[in-house]
């Protein structure tokens, strides 16, 4: 059983919660990676000179610099967003690659962390075999990859069960779970309690 610390063991990351009953157009400003995940409502944002939008359940990964979001509530009434703030350095600051191998390894991290995504399709990424990225991966990480981003996902959740008051269905999806009984199970099999009773101690 681990305890729950109030930031991620496992990536370093931080969170922020936005919640607003209004449209409204802001700067998001990155030192990292952000990965953005959209609880309710949407947003808009021009990325590498195209325009995305991201749905309710949707995530998207912000590199370093400054990027204008406009939000819209439609008619759900309420626009909410978990901006996991991460720290590049202490993330990546392991990673002895040359800059392209070192940018396809980042990238293949950071869509593990923010999605549910296969081994063969990380290593893909990495263009590198499923069991050589596997390799590489405990080299600089002391773990497999699916323990290492599971410990992630289950942070992040964590840390949002304290920190905003979101149903545990949607913060299942958004770490990467199937479903609601496999996020519970595997939460309580890590922390050694509930979510629920972690979303009770926030009150």
């Amino acid at each position: 059983m681990d305890s729950l610390n109030d930031n991620c063991p496992f990536c370093g990351a931080v969170m922020e919660y936005v919640c607003r009953k209004s449209d409204a157009s802001e700067v998001l400003v990155t030192q990292g990676y952000d990965i953005v995940c959209v609880i309710s409502g949407s947003c808009r944002f021009v990325e590498t000179g195209a325009e995305h939008e991201l749905y309710e359940n949707d995530a998207y990964i912000f590199g370093t610099g400054n990027h204008s979001i406009t939000t819209r509530i439609g008619t759900k009434g309420l626009f909410q967003e978990i901006i996991i703030h991460i720290d590049k350095d202490q993330l990546f600051g392991r990673l002895r690659h040359s800059s392209r191998e070192q940018e396809r390894f980042e990238s293949a991290i950071l869509r593990g962390i923010s999605s549910n995504i296969s081994i063969e399709e990380l290593a893909s990424i990495c263009c590198l075999s499923p069991s050589t990225f596997k390799r590489r991966f405990r080299e600089r990480y002391s773990a497999s990859p699916h323990r290492w981003f599971l410990g992630c996902r289950l942070d992040i959740a964590a840390m949002i069960l304290r920190h905003a008051d979101i149903p545990t269905r949607h913060i299942a999806t958004l770490c990467g779970f199937i479903n609601v009984s496999h996020f519970i199970a595997t939460f309580k099999r890590r922390f050694g309690t509930t979510p629920s009773h972690i979303s009770r101690q926030r009150e």
